[in-house]
């Protein structure tokens, strides 16, 4: 319940403060005066979007704050949840900056604006004045229909297994469009992958053959070039490997006359040794390299078949391969796709059922709530000075239209919300057939007859303030009597906060607020006043007689607000 509102800076609000309490709280004032203001600022506690248009005029930024107790328990929770605390009362607080750093906070501490919306729709419904045009879509009907005869659990069960349902056809409509699409390039996919597995490809395979068709068109070369290497170093009259073992004996006999020497006999010794080991490489590769004809023409139909490749595949060896791995991926995943196929066509038929399962009974549900709905509505809103109204729930069917699987099938269209097509149809006069309600409704009557769906609806404990703004709009004399009423019996189970300009609503307030537009300074300024008793009957009166009030106006606004 709302105990405490304070506005500061916003639109023609200079600073206002309200003390509200239980029951019905009434603010009325001239048109123009600032009422929906009000509202609207509460609007902000209760996470609605907002920008810096709404601070007042010369002012930095525009504030709002809210105090609330005896919360919801699934409100307590969420805070909880999300780490804030709020034992018996919670304060919220908005500030709205021309800077652009707008801050919320909850007891106290900083809280996103999205927890705030969460939360929002539980403390405080704002019923506006156009609210009861959502009467006039067809698609509401069917949640408030759902909200009556506590079906919105269920709805909400229909709603996951619809989801499901998509899900899973999903899953087997795209895997059997891409099974059928691989099966149509299966045969390309085999004939490629076979392709390139014939050429026994291999990483860097071009650059080894590059460098060994090097070495075939310089084999004579590298050949003689060897031949002459081994002349060199042993075989020829004046060889290196001779020439040096007869020096290294010689100054082995000087070293025995100077142990200084030592070191270049050991290294002449290492010189030989490598000499003779150069020697016995050049052999042998001049053993090996000789000049090939046929094995360098081979070489050559290699390469243009690794070309071919490269050019009818693109890239390189490494990116052909890595085409081949993805082939024979999507060869195996094609042979999976066959066998998983199976399996996706039982969970779509589990979850098709379990749909239209629940959607039946759902519908059965709905069908005894709606009978229940039509005698409870019409009782109510013969309270509300519609003595012959006949209200009906509709269920229209779809015959007409083609069976499309599986959401469509027998004239019934499956939905998240279940099978139903739900409207509201309506009679206000004796004798005249139920129309539906969008269609014949005036504005009144469809104030009348949200208000008659909110008292129904709305169950104790569900949303602890309701703040309704001209609710009476259309309406006057009796009705409204009957309007404020009704009003008053929903205030018997929430604190209910109403904007009117009808005295016969205000006379019934538990509570009283006056919003005054006033000009000081130059400034246009909005102030709210709780009323007293004898201020009350003033205001009664004003609203009853105009500008002029007479004693006959007084006495009668005094009879309204003593007779509540």
């Amino acid at each position: 319940m709302l105990r405490e509102l304070r506005i500061k800076n916003f639109a023609v609000i200079d600073e206002v403060a309200l003390e509200l309490g239980a029951g019905l709280n009434v603010l009325t004032g001239e048109t123009g005066a600032g009422k929906s203001i009000v509202l609207n600022a509460l609007g902000l506690v209760s996470g609605n979007r907002v920008s810096a248009d709404i601070i007042r005029h010369n002012e930095d930024e525009a504030s709002v704050e809210a105090l609330f107790e005896d919360l919801p328990t699934c409100v307590s929770r969420k805070l909880a949840d999300s780490g804030f605390e709020a034992a018996g009362e919670l304060v919220i607080k908005r500030i709205v900056s021309r800077s652009g750093k707008n801050r919320v906070y909850l007891g106290g501490s900083l809280c996103p604006v999205a927890l705030l919306s969460e939360i929002g729709d539980s403390i405080i419904h704002i019923y506006g004045q156009h609210e009861h045009r959502t009467l006039l879509e067809p698609q509401s009907h069917m949640d408030l229909l759902d909200a009556f005869g506590g079906l919105s659990d269920r709805a909400a069960k229909m709603g996951e297994r619809f989801r499901a349902l998509a899900s899973a056809w999903q899953a087997l409509c795209q895997a059997r469009e891409l099974l059928e699409k691989r099966k149509k390039e299966k045969g390309l996919l085999e004939a490629q992958a076979e392709e390139i597995a014939k050429a026994r490809l291999r990483p860097g395979d071009e650059e080894e053959l590059q460098a060994q068709k090097m070495i075939l068109m310089h084999a004579e070369k590298l050949h003689q070039g060897c031949l002459e290497g081994v002349e060199l170093l042993y075989e020829g009259e004046d060889a290196l490997v001779g020439r040096l073992g007869r020096y290294g004996g010689r100054l082995r006999e000087l070293a025995n006359i100077d142990a200084a020497l030592q070191t270049a006999v050991e290294l002449i010794d290492a010189a030989s040794a490598h000499l003779e080991e150069a020697n016995a490489a050049l052999r042998r590769y001049g053993e090996r390299v000789h000049f090939e004809p046929g094995a360098l023409e081979q070489l050559e139909d290699r390469l243009a078949e690794l070309h071919r490749l490269q050019r009818k595949y693109g890239g390189s060896i490494e990116e052909i391969l890595k085409m081949q791995a993805d082939m024979e991926a999507d060869l195996r995943a094609l042979e999976r796709g066959e066998e998983e196929i199976p399996a996706l066509e039982r969970a779509f038929e589990t979850a098709r059922r379990g749909a239209w399962e629940t959607a039946g009974a759902l519908s059965l549900e709905r069908q005894r709530a709606a009978k229940r709905f039509k005698k409870e509505m019409e009782k109510e809103v013969r309270t509300l000075g519609m003595p012959e109204t006949i209200f009906e729930v509709r269920f229209l069917d779809a015959a007409e239209k083609e069976d499309e699987p599986p959401f469509q099938v027998g004239g019934k269209t499956l939905t998240e919300s279940g099978m139903d097509q739900i409207e509201f149809y309506f009679s206000p006069n004796p004798g005249e057939p139920p129309k539906p309600l969008a269609k014949i409704a005036s504005g009144g009557e469809l104030s009348r007859l949200m208000l008659a769906i909110k008292s129904l609806v709305l169950a104790p404990g569900d949303i602890p303030t309701l703040l309704f703004d001209e609710v009476d709009a259309g309406i006057g004399g009796g009705v409204a009597e009957i309007v404020g009423k009704k009003l008053k019996q929903v205030a018997a189970a929430h604190q209910v906060i109403c904007v009117t300009h009808l005295p016969q609503i205000a006379a019934l307030a538990d509570s009283h607020h006056v919003v005054r537009k006033e000009v000081s300074k130059g400034r246009t300024v909005t102030t709210v006043e709780k009323l007293k008793a004898p201020e009350r009957v003033e205001e009664v009166a004003r609203m009853l007689g105009g500008l002029k009030i007479t004693d006959k106006t007084r006495r009668h606004a005094e009879e309204m607000v003593r007779g509540k």
